[in-house]
């Protein structure tokens, strides 16, 4: 394959990403809303919403501040908690001087016809539904990865993508308007460092206890719990860690919210090695080990998880570390000096991405051949609004169908831990021998156990079963009748919310996207 130069490369992707129409040309600003569908106000400027504003949410706020996309106008926020919702419209008109609205209630934002367009940044358990809520309140969507809870209900928002093809959806995975990726990606397919022989993420982000409470924790009041919870079963918080509360945050340790932090923050690192791959569906099987140690605390997760996914042309393995180097340190370790990040495993020679999306290549001797570093990441919001300007889902860097893909791959992990039963070290690699991937893994993971003071000889660690996947299904399938069952009950294959939260049904299968 010919490569492209930098010069080339950086112009095909401004064009691609219809940058050239965030430029100053006149050519829509000010012509009203005819000029791009639906959307805009009679300035012609897009009419940006945020829902969920404490964390990420925080984020996209500045990102729409006056000047920095232009021809968007930031004018309402959205947020379940009083306190929350109240100190960042008073940071955005004080510090920003943009006069907003605010709402508490989803539904009623929606109900808003100044506005066009809505990010999500919500709690996992939200994002399927408030898309589809929002598409069908005739709004664009930006949402936040992973795009779902569960595979089922990520399906259904992307059915409702399909049938609202006017509208448009921009999911949350900014590797996806990188400058860097696509080149790395390109010098792997032109065979230069041979084929592709396994995919590696990584996930090493400290994560310490979150504290250990005895039953139900109270709800502040600032915070309408009822609409907190949406469609995830209604039950009081389990947790209460100083830094976070009873309620914000630490929901990601838990199964009825979030997925741990293969969902939290490895859902980009999926999506980026499948990119890699070249895959675009599910593998025909996945397996995961793995626990929670170190602590005693309240949250559910595993704060170390290794998972497998069987892809014909390559394995991908998926690693997550919560302990440090070693007890009582801060830091973290790495692996071939990347703690959040991908590595590409070729037959002469590796790239290394980073979690801020720089590639490098490197030979079988770990001698850097070449660097891209041109970056890109901050142009995905950009990207959405010139995919709103032209109408055309093809400016679309992150494609919801993608994002759904590489968020399956996350619940699939969690779902073989699920199912799995305690072992012994001596069981578990018993149970992993044929892979020699994931015994070199292990042993890996053994060393950082021991020393953070783990009982690798006697405490037990969760060995997931070898689950096979149906791909068009979007299922588990095999011999096991009882196992096939049991995985595909779990309320991360499906959950269909509860009474006044019911995800809408838009249909069960999906299509390839590149």
């Amino acid at each position: 394959m010919k490569s492209c130069s930098r010069k080339d490369f950086l112009k095909a992707s401004l064009l691609g990403s219809g940058a050239a129409i965030l430029g100053k040309s006149s050519f829509l600003y000010g012509q009203g809303s005819a000029a791009i569908g639906k959307s805009g106000s009679a300035s012609g400027d897009i009419r940006i919403a945020i829902v969920g504003v404490r964390g990420r949410g925080n984020g996209h706020i500045e990102t729409y501040f006056p000047g920095k996309i232009p021809g968007t106008r930031l004018v309402a926020l959205c947020d379940v908690d009083s306190d929350v919702l109240s100190r960042r419209v008073a940071e955005t008109e004080g510090g920003a001087g943009i006069k907003v609205k605010s709402y508490r209630d989803y539904r009623r934002l929606l109900d808003d016809k100044d506005i066009d367009a809505v990010v999500i940044a919500t709690p996992n358990h939200w994002h399927s539904l408030m898309t589809i809520w929002g598409l069908e309140a005739g709004k664009d969507i930006y949402v936040e990865k992973p795009l779902s809870h569960n595979i089922w209900e990520g399906r259904q928002a992307v059915g409702a993508a399909s049938r609202y093809s006017n509208r448009i959806v921009q999911a949350g995975t900014q590797n996806r308007s990188s400058l860097d990726i696509p080149r790395a990606i390109e010098y792997v397919r032109s065979g230069k460092l041979g084929k592709i022989v396994l995919a590696r993420g990584l996930c090493y982000k400290p994560r310490e206890s979150i504290g250990r409470h005895s039953g139900p924790q109270p709800v502040p009041q600032s915070i309408d719990y009822n609409l907190w919870t949406g469609p995830a079963d209604l039950i009081p918080p389990h947790r209460n860690s100083p830094q976070n509360g009873t309620v914000h945050y630490d929901w990601h340790w838990f199964w009825n919210y979030g997925g741990g932090d293969i969902s939290n923050q490895g859902i980009h690192q999926m999506d980026i090695a499948r990119w890699f791959l070249g895959e675009n569906g599910l593998p025909p099987s996945v397996m995961t080990f793995g626990g929670r140690f170190g602590y005693v605390d309240d949250a559910e997760t595993p704060n170390t998880e290794v998972s497998i996914f069987n892809y014909e042309k390559a394995p991908l393995v998926f690693e997550v570390r919560g302990l440090p180097m070693k007890a009582g340190m801060k830091a973290m370790d790495s692996y071939r000096g990347s703690r959040v990040g991908v590595i590409i495993h070729c037959e002469d020679g590796y790239v290394q991405i980073s979690a801020s999306g720089e590639c490098g290549i490197y030979d079988n001797k770990n001698k850097k051949i070449t660097q891209f570093q041109d970056g890109g990441l901050g142009s995905h919001p950009a990207n959405f609004v010139a995919a709103m300007r032209s109408r055309r889902q093809a400016d679309l860097h992150g494609h919801i169908e993608n994002c759904h893909i590489s968020t399956n791959l996350c619940h699939l992990a969690n779902i073989s831990y699920l199912v799995g039963a305690e072992k012994t070290d001596a069981e578990l690699v018993d149970a992993i021998k044929a892979s020699p991937n994931l015994m070199e893994v292990h042993g890996r993971v053994v060393e950082h156990l021991i020393a953070n003071g783990v009982k690798v000889d006697t405490d037990k660690i969760v060995s997931g079963p070898l689950l096979e996947i149906d791909n068009g299904a979007e299922r588990f399938i095999g011999r096991n009748q009882a196992l096939v069952n049991k995985a595909n009950s779990s309320l991360l294959m499906k959950r269909v919310g509860r009474k006044g939260f019911r995800i809408p049904e838009y249909g069960p299968r999906h299509a390839a996207v590149s």
